[in-house]
């Protein structure tokens, strides 16, 4: 489960058995949120409050394109099924 940004306290996570559509998970304080990366939006918030929130997706959206490469080094798009 690589750590592929860490910023503001939280740990932004890809796991290597994971699935599509594209996501995050984001640590912090023994909470663990997932975020869809394109678009972007919590598919569970995890814990967090409404503050921590807006941070995280404030995270997520100025860094989007780094970890939308980062998904694609863990699961090329030419390698993945994606009509499952």
């Amino acid at each position: 489960m690589p750590t592929v940004l860490r910023e503001g306290g939280y740990q932004f996570i890809i796991f290597t058995s994971d699935h599509y559509p594209p996501h995050i998970h984001v640590r912090r304080e023994g909470k663990l949120a997932k975020v869809l990366l394109d678009p972007i939006e919590y598919e569970r918030i995890g814990g967090f409050n409404a503050g921590e929130q807006s941070k995280i997706i404030e995270i997520v959206r100025d860094n989007q394109a780094l970890l939308l490469n980062e998904w694609e080094k863990v699961y090329p798009p030419e390698e993945v099924d994606n009509d499952d």
